[in-house]
């Protein structure tokens, strides 16, 4: 009787430890990506692991939440359970230190914040077409990604995506691409040029500050708006753009070398504002007695 006893006192422990992991798995995840913790959705059922993966079974879906493998090669799974894989989870591969490449299958529509945080052996990421929605981090600070193919079905590239990917040499980013958040590829030390298809409408602040390589930057769309800073310590970089663009208006604002192609040699244009005010200036000074 005593020994039934204690084992279902030892049962009734780990059942309250296991609650309490999951509580500061929670809290863990919550401070890393700076969101508020939340609570699951109706539809959640339960929490379930294999060999390689741990994930959250939905009703009609899986999003994974963690890799507990050691592969340096792995293809993330169409099903679990039965269900298919709609999600990486945030922070499902955070820090992880083997994995170099990794196959997304075309049932996942969502890549969550922070998914591949700080992996830093990954070399190669293809985004299938099927994912609409990529989080802020996703890949930050993956030192040895050098190369990323993005999907047509995303419309934006989000804050801090690629940030500090310092290997990142290419990105292919697809046609329908309107928008490139804040600080997206800054300081990928790497890269060293890009082509911003013509739907792009915004480029946030700092988007590719920091990348001492970066030589060419081919815009082209000819309304562009752009943040603040947006290729600050480029030092290399020049702007390949329409004339009458508003990217060939901020090179002139922010002395950065600009071209209509590579073939001609990109120079700083005039500042058509600085123009205007030096002749405001002139005439005011005529006009004084």
């Amino acid at each position: 009787m005593m020994k039934k006893t204690l084992l279902l006192i030892l049962a009734l422990v780990m059942c309250v430890s296991l609650c309490s992991c999951q509580k500061l798995l929670k809290k863990a995840k919550a401070y890393v990506t700076g969101t508020e913790e939340s609570e699951m959705p109706a539809d959640f059922l339960e929490s379930r692991s294999t060999d390689d993966y741990s994930y959250d079974v939905y009703k009609d879906h899986v999003v994974i939440t963690g890799y507990l493998g050691a592969g340096k090669s792995i293809t993330i799974p169409e099903k679990l359970d039965g269900r298919e894989v709609r999600a990486v989870g945030s922070l499902a591969f955070y820090q992880n230190k083997t994995l170099q490449i990794i196959h997304i299958p075309s049932t996942v529509t969502e890549i969550q914040e922070n998914a591949f945080y700080q992996c830093e052996a990954l070399e190669v990421i293809r985004i299938p077409n099927t994912v609409t929605k990529i989080g802020s981090r996703a890949f930050g600070w993956c030192g040895s990604l050098n190369s990323v193919s993005l999907g047509t079905g995303i419309t934006s590239v989000p804050d801090f995506c690629f940030n500090h990917c310092v290997s990142l040499k290419t990105v292919i980013i697809p046609s329908g691409i309107t928008s490139i958040g804040v600080r997206a590829f800054s300081y990928c030390d790497s890269l060293s040029e890009i082509s911003v298809p013509s739907a792009v409408a915004s480029v946030g602040d700092l988007a590719f500050a920091g990348c001492p390589e970066l030589t060419y930057v081919t815009f082209a769309g000819e309304g562009v708006k752009f943040g603040t800073n947006v290729f600050r310590d480029c030092e290399k970089a020049a702007i390949i753009a329409p004339d009458g663009s508003t990217a060939k208006d901020y090179c002139a604002s922010y002395g950065i070398r600009w071209s209509t192609s590579r073939s001609i040699e990109a120079v700083v244009p005039v500042d058509p504002n600085a123009v205007s005010s030096a002749e405001s200036a002139e005439e005011s000074e005529e006009a004084q007695p």
